[in-house]
């Protein structure tokens, strides 16, 4: 029981954290898909979607210390990757 109260707070603590800097986001490229984006991010904070005109969007947000990642998908694909110092999910 003491194990499993351990390792939930171990996952916890890993989640929490965030590997999210400038730097990772610059290695988001237009057209990559939601595996290859998680694979360098980890999972996202939260995600929002929206749809308009034929197109499908989702915002993935991802935490970081002094900030917040972006990566907003079109179709499925990245559209753009962004840091925005300052900010917080």
């Amino acid at each position: 029981m003491i194990a499993r109260v351990f390792l939930l707070v171990a996952v916890l603590s890993l989640t929490a954290c965030s590997n999210v800097t400038p730097d990772k986001i610059a290695e988001i490229k237009p057209s990559m898909n939601v595996d290859q984006v998680e694979k360098i991010l980890g999972q996202p904070a939260r995600i929002e979607h929206a749809e308009t005109t034929g197109l499908q969007g989702d915002v993935y947000y991802f935490t970081a210390s002094n900030g917040e990642g972006r990566v907003i998908f079109l179709n499925s694909t990245v559209f753009k990757a962004e840091f925005v110092p300052g900010v917080k999910s």
